[in-house]
C-alpha cells in the first residue's frame, strides 16, 4: 500500500515549536528564533543563530508538496507544522503577553 501524507494533530510545547522553526515561503525560509531570512529548505541550522530545525511550516502546503515528501525521506524526524494554526498561536501567545 502505498504512503500518503495525512496532518495529525500532536499537543506540543509552543516555544520549543516557536524556537525551532523554518516558516517557508516561496523561495526560502525564515528562522523562528532570530528571524534571519534566505534560508534553504535543506538547511538543518541557522546560519546565524545556530538552532536546529526541527520543524517546518510552509506556507503553502499544495504548491510544496513534492518538497514536503522528499524532505521527510531525507530527514524523518522533521515535524511539518500548518502555517495557519503556527501564526494564530503566535498572535494569541503575544495578545495574552500584552494583556496579561
Amino acid at each position: 500500500m502505498a504512503k500518503q501524507m495525512i496532518r495529525i494533530y500532536q499537543d506540543l510545547d509552543f516555544s520549543d515549536v516557536k524556537e525551532h522553526i523554518l516558516e517557508y515561503g516561496v523561495l526560502a525560509g525564515i528562522c523562528g528564533k532570530c528571524k534571519e531570512m534566505n534560508i534553504k529548505l535543506n538547511d538543518h541550522t541557522c546560519s546565524k543563530c545556530g538552532t536546529e530545525f526541527k520543524y517546518v511550516a510552509f506556507q503553502n502546503v499544495r504548491e510544496h508538496l513534492p518538497k514536503m515528501i522528499k524532505l521527510h525521506a531525507e530527514r524523518p524526524g522533521i515535524k511539518f507544522v500548518d502555517h495557519q494554526d503556527f501564526k494564530r498561536i503566535e498572535a494569541e501567545t503575544k495578545a495574552r503577553s500584552i494583556l496579561g
